[in-house]
């Protein structure tokens, strides 16, 4: 919460760079986490079960950016917790069906 962070002197994300520009920080963080995963997959010798889960997380990540506006954050927690929760177990099956298979 900015308010917050801004009020106790925290020096966040948040307070140095606004609302907006955490929003930004959030996209690049998770475009390269996109990019990594397609390297890593490049670089190891994957399947096609390893791709479909790159492309789950692209899509659940893209999911998690549409529930919350730098206006309206009152599906952060969903977004944030619930959100990055689901993507890292859906990854973790598509990579471990990938190398059993």
């Amino acid at each position: 919460d900015e308010e917050i962070d801004r009020r106790e002197g925290l020096h966040s994300i948040v307070t140095r760079f606004g609302v907006r520009g955490a929003f930004l920080g959030a996209r690049l963080s998770h475009a390269a986490t996109i990019a990594f995963l397609v390297a890593a997959g490049l670089g190891l010798p994957v399947g096609i079960l390893y791709w479909l889960g790159v492309a789950a997380v692209a899509l659940l990540l893209a999911y998690e950016h549409s529930l919350v506006r730098p206006g309206d954050l009152r599906r952060l927690d969903t977004a944030f917790f619930t959100m990055n929760g689901v993507i890292s177990v859906v990854f973790a099956v598509f990579v471990i069906l990938d190398a059993i298979s």
